[in-house]
């Protein structure tokens, strides 16, 4: 559990350095756009590893979904037509 937790602080290190940097370059912001940015930073770089687990649940539910409600294909059914055949 501990490896899971070290995982889980240094991706959300590693996308805090990343955003944090995007965020000072951008060197034209009004002190109120800076703060919210903050807000926005701080708020995404905490709850990165709760909403990263949730999202690949949803993502791999939704591809389980989508095999399941593919046709079987029936057995006794070709893919040629019945003009092309040879009996």
């Amino acid at each position: 559990m501990t490896v899971l937790a070290g995982f889980y602080v240094s991706g959300a290190l590693y996308f805090f350095s990343i955003w944090f940097q995007a965020f000072q370059k951008d060197t034209n912001l009004s002190p109120e756009q800076i703060r919210l940015s903050w807000i926005v930073l701080t708020i995404a770089t905490v709850f990165w590893p709760i909403v990263a687990p949730i999202a690949n649940l949803e993502k791999s539910s939704r591809t389980k979904d989508t095999l399941v409600n593919q046709q079987e294909v029936d057995a006794n059914k070709t893919g040629i037509s019945p003009e092309l055949s040879r009996t």
